[in-house]
């Protein structure tokens, strides 16, 4: 019979198509999730899941099952959630998805409090851009730029956060001051990949530098920072990382955008006392920082 070890290897490599991508989100290396999957095909007795040149595709027998174990997944991870959510120890793992710069400068300002009153949780930030699952336990509480809806979630807005238009004082000597309210025309911008290009923060630049040409894209603020610090362009950063480098100028007029911070747990999990040990740091680390995030 199969195990959910064996099913878990099956879903991982289905929805991702490739053994790196299926081993990187179930945190094992490549060379172990490709030997799972030949005993998964020893054990089933069947091929479920076939390499192509593209990445790995289901076969029909694998079509056949997918629902089942989807299920099969469902019914387990609610299981988990609910014992998760009655253990009352204030100890123990809590992870947390939020963006790269959010978390190292801001969220992390919530963790000696929290130390102090409970050494035995430890928190694993997940920096990634990605919206991971509550209720898949990618994580157990996630914090957002803007309102989220998710199976299952829930979220309360926590705090804002200002953007503005920067660059340094050697590229506006070189280049001159762009002129966002026509597109900044002949002007060099710093800005996300193309992949980030919807988020309301990208748009409003796109919309106010239509003259420009890009020449760094990263989705690190920090890289982005340091691209306007060099002088490469104009790029549209967090208040709260741009204001303490004197050597940056704010451009343009307000009002500026700025971004609502959302923090979402799932329901199942959300009474946990270390869950909400660690929603009460985030706060109070958004709360403390929000002359950072919200500059006059």
């Amino acid at each position: 019979m199969l195990d959910w070890d064996d099913l878990k290897t099956f879903l991982a490599i289905a929805r991702h198509g490739s053994l790196s991508a299926a081993a990187r989100a179930l945190k094992v290396s490549q060379t172990t999730m490709g030997r799972r999957l030949d005993h998964l095909h020893g054990r089933a007795g069947a091929v479920l899941l076939e390499r192509t040149p593209s990445g790995f595709r289901l076969t029909a027998t694998g079509s056949a099952i997918l629902g089942e174990v989807e299920r099969m997944e469902d019914a387990a991870l609610s299981l988990e959630r609910t014992i998760s959510g009655e253990d009352s120890r204030l100890e123990g793992i809590v992870r947390v998805t939020s963006v790269d710069a959010l978390a190292a400068h801001v969220l992390t300002r919530g963790l000696p409090t929290l130390h102090a009153l409970h050494p035995g949780i430890i928190i694993e930030f997940i920096t990634d851009n990605r919206a991971l699952s509550l209720a898949r336990r990618e994580a157990d509480i996630a914090v957002r730029l803007g309102r989220f809806q998710a199976h299952e979630t829930v979220v309360r807005k926590v705090g804002e956060m200002a953007f503005a238009v920067y660059a340094s004082r050697s590229y506006l000597e070189e280049s001159g001051i762009p002129d966002l309210a026509s597109g900044a025309t002949g002007h060099r911008i710093v800005r996300v990949q193309d992949d980030l290009l919807d988020t309301p923060d990208a748009r409003w630049f796109a919309d106010r530098t239509a003259g420009t040409r890009p020449v760094l894209l990263a989705n690190n603020r920090d890289v982005q920072l340091r691209g306007v610090l060099a002088g490469l362009g104009i790029g549209h950063l967090p208040r709260y990382l741009a204001e303490g480098h004197p050597s940056l100028v704010r451009v343009g007029e307000p009002p500026h955008l700025t971004r609502e911070i959302w923090m979402g747990v799932h329901q199942d999990s959300r009474h946990a006392p270390r869950i909400v040990a660690v929603q009460n740091a985030i706060s109070g680390a958004i709360e403390q920082s929000r002359a950072l995030l919200q500059p006059p």
